[in-house]
């Protein structure tokens, strides 16, 4: 493994994140990203393993959500699928159970009626992102479930939740 932070090499760029009731301080969102540090450790056989921190047009560092980090990684190296490993068995419905296949377009109305709320919400934000910018396929699956990752590709799995494009 080799430890990167977004800031490296100018790989990811961020800009500082506006809220309007009050200074976020040093918390951005991730507004550029280059995949070539990324590549080099895969082809010389590592693993890149990224803190999610960005450097700014100001020259300051910002700290981003871990998903949206996640998804401009994946879109930077156009991957073909992202997987979020998560500490929750997949998005919830209403009754509680797991949605295994949740659309897009489905997303709006259930952040309305409360039913994605919480840290769920900056997931499934980095989900739509990461679909909507090229990337096939995106899953949050369970932790605990991490044994599945090699028949996500062959398989449906009975793990997690799919997020859909349509």
């Amino acid at each position: 493994a080799v430890g990167l932070s977004g800031g490296d090499g100018m790989a990811f760029r961020a800009r500082k994140k506006s809220a309007r009731e009050c200074d976020l301080g040093y918390v951005g969102e991730i507004c550029f990203a280059e995949s070539r540090w990324i590549k080099a450790i895969w082809q010389e056989g590592g693993i890149p393993v990224l803190s999610s921190v960005a450097l700014g047009s100001d020259g300051e560092y910002y700290n981003v959500n871990a998903d949206q980090m996640a998804a401009a990684c994946a879109i930077a190296c156009q991957a073909d699928a992202l997987i979020f490993l998560t500490d929750v068995p997949g998005v919830r419905a209403a009754d509680g159970s797991v949605i295994r296949w949740l659309v897009l377009k489905e997303v709006e109305e259930l952040i309305r009626l409360s039913v994605i709320q919480g840290g769920m919400l900056p997931k499934i934000e980095a989900c739509g992102h990461a679909l909507h910018h090229g990337v096939g396929r995106v899953r949050i699956l369970p932790a605990d479930q991490a044994h599945m990752l090699p028949q996500f590709y062959f398989a449906k799995l009975a793990c997690g939740t799919e997020v859909l494009r349509a």
